[in-house]
């Protein structure tokens, strides 16, 4: 062991290696060019995408198995971050988890995820809608996210508020899961008078809910309700470089502030969401 420090990168998890190649791996890359006096560790958080990988021998740990392991080995200073957009259910998981081993380091940061400010909206909208966002505003882009049961759901009414406040009041957000469904987002696209749309996931990878879920049931439902699907995108969030450097700074900030602990952490995230 080089050192007592390590980089401690947690995604969900995806068991499509193209994608996964493109958005987990090259963020992890990127991390650790950045944080080169830390040893790199990864863990992903789906049970189930864990097992899907083990059962074609692809070997990953979950968070609580890496925190036990960097334990034992001696780690003291543990900066973490994580790929996921907002911080719901999966997220606040997380951080229950870490919380329980606050006291087996001498310190844990945590980078927050992508979506926690409104400057972060902001910098996603700048990010993505050269290539996203239709001109004709008849054309609709539709971001498909992965949802949560979790009240920082609302999330997803922000998204279309500041896509709206850069002028594209032709943006649309639907979610595989929870709300908004597709029965919501198909009523206000009508209300609205638009005919075609584009689509894109709003995922850090563009992996099984991506392919399978809107490129193909949510494509199909479009089109059945006479919509014409002009583009599906099936590229993850997590290849858009900018989007890598949001994390960043959110790690960076982390760091710099030596006062903030977890409780603290999860303290100004019930504060600003619950």
């Amino acid at each position: 062991m080089k050192n007592k420090n390590a980089l401690f990168m947690i995604h969900f998890g995806t068991t499509h290696d193209d994608t996964r190649e493109l958005t987990i791996d090259r963020m992890n890359e990127k991390f650790s060019e950045n944080f080169k006096d830390y040893d790199l560790f990864e863990a992903y958080t789906s049970r189930i995408v864990l097992k899907k990988l083990r059962d074609r021998n692809i070997l990953k740990n979950h968070p609580l198995k890496v925190l036990e392991m960097l334990e034992k080995q001696g780690y003291e200073n543990i900066i973490v971050q994580s790929s996921h957009i907002i911080p719901g259910i999966e997220y606040e998981n997380l951080l229950e988890e870490l919380s329980a081993y606050k006291n087996k380091f001498k310190s844990i940061k945590i980078g927050k995820p992508l979506l926690y400010n409104v400057i972060d909206y902001k910098k996603v909208v700048e990010a993505i809608q050269e290539e996203y966002v239709p001109k004709n505003k008849k054309e609709a882009l539709v971001l498909v996210c992965h949802g949560t049961d979790s009240p920082v759901g609302a999330a997803y009414a922000l998204i279309e508020y500041v896509f709206d406040e850069y002028g594209h009041e032709n943006v649309y957000v639907v979610s595989t899961k929870e709300y908004p469904l597709m029965e919501t987002l198909i009523k206000k696209l009508k209300k609205d008078g638009i005919e075609e749309v584009v689509m894109a996931p709003f995922m850090f990878v563009a992996g099984e809910h991506a392919k399978n879920d809107m490129a193909g049931d949510f494509k199909e439902e479009l089109e059945e309700n006479g919509f014409k699907v002009n583009k599906v995108f099936l590229k993850g969030l997590g290849e858009f470089e900018e989007i890598q450097n949001i994390y960043l700074e959110h790690l960076k900030k982390a760091i710099e502030k030596d006062d903030e602990n977890i409780a603290d952490f999860k303290k100004e995230f019930a504060a600003k969401y619950l």
